[in-house]
């Protein structure tokens, strides 16, 4: 980006505190937290911009049990990089690198029953288990990823193991000729692809369809006045509206755009 249109960027941020989002019906905006989130938000999408790369995909990561643990999670997204890499890259070719960044997030806090506890019923003078206590288990981690697009290239000229995954996935040797017509079908072949690499080699990813989800930013519609791929940093960035919510959250272990 020049150094003028950089000017203007910032010209246009102290005028309206910000640049990428339809903040008109937004009956938050001069709440001290918005000014944060949205600021937060711009920056992510700046460094997008100013990268070359755009998140085309938002997987999300659910457990098939309750994580608690956010360092075993850091694990899973450093394997998780390393699986779509050598899938997708394996002889590390510039320009096939694909960009992942994770966003690490807690599920809604929980009313739980304690232990039911032996208390003396004073009517009856006998001990009763007390089933009425309850407690507040704190949400386990799920993971929401944002990965830039895959060249169609990698998808045409397959690879080995994108080769074997195409059987495994399509019951054929080559990619139904239906879904390489459209844009459209190469988006659902790249999809089937991420979800097949991961599902594969990642043993923390469940069996179900409910573990793992994948959107295009293509699909998307808006989030909180930011639209496409900008709504997919939107809905990422949920929960960051403060610097203790922003160290949780982002993986600064395994991201890529914030820390080039």
């Amino acid at each position: 980006m020049s150094k003028n249109a950089k000017q203007y960027r910032e010209w246009v941020r102290n005028r309206t505190s910000v640049i990428h989002k339809d903040d008109t019906n937004d009956k938050y905006k001069d709440r001290k937290w918005r000014i944060n989130q949205n600021h937060i938000r711009e920056t992510i999408i700046e460094e997008y911009n100013d990268s070359g790369y755009r998140p085309e995909f938002l997987i999300t990561r659910n457990y098939y049990y309750d994580q608690q643990d956010r360092k075993e999670v850091v694990k899973h997204n450093d394997r998780m990089n390393r699986v779509i890499d050598d899938f997708f890259n394996p002889r590390n070719k510039n320009e096939y690198v694909l960009t992942h960044d994770h966003f690490i997030e807690r599920h809604k806090d929980k009313f739980v029953k304690k232990d039911p506890k032996a208390v003396l019923n004073t009517l009856t003078q006998e001990y009763e288990l007390d089933w009425c206590q309850v407690e507040i288990k704190r949400g386990g981690f799920h993971v929401h990823t944002l990965v830039s697009d895959i060249d169609d290239e990698v998808i045409i000229n397959p690879n080995g193991k994108i080769r074997n995954a195409i059987e495994r996935i399509y019951g054929m040797d080559q990619i139904p000729y239906s879904l390489l017509q459209s844009e459209e079908g190469m988006t659902q072949v790249k999809k089937d692809l991420l979800n097949y690499a991961i599902r594969d080699r990642c043993d923390f990813i469940g069996n179900s369809i409910d573990s793992i989800d994948i959107k295009p930013a293509s699909e998307y519609g808006t989030y909180d006045g930011y639209c496409g791929w900008k709504g997919l940093i939107a809905y990422v960035t949920k929960e960051m509206y403060n610097v203790d919510n922003m160290v949780e959250i982002y993986d600064h272990d395994n991201n890529t755009i914030l820390l080039q």
